[in-house]
């Protein structure tokens, strides 16, 4: 897991956060929630991990987390 910088922008104010991610497009994911109404992702840049980072957020979930309640597929325990 990666670290990354996540600015965010709304009318000419910039505030940044950082996230863990294993991409930089995941890491917009996992900033996502962060977010404020009108604020917009100016910015990702992936910070080294010098092991004293505390990320703002949880790392975003995996595509198959995210559905998996919707769409179980072959992960299903109800299939004969």
């Amino acid at each position: 897991m990666r670290f990354y910088q996540v600015t965010l922008e709304r009318d000419g104010t910039r505030r940044d956060v950082r996230v863990p991610s294993p991409t930089d497009v995941q890491a917009a994911d996992a900033a996502a929630p962060l977010m404020r109404p009108g604020e917009a992702i100016a910015a990702i840049v992936e910070v080294e991990d010098d092991g004293t980072h505390e990320a703002d957020a949880l790392p975003p979930k995996t595509q198959a987390e995210e559905w998996a309640e919707i769409t179980p597929g072959a992960a299903s325990t109800d299939r004969p």
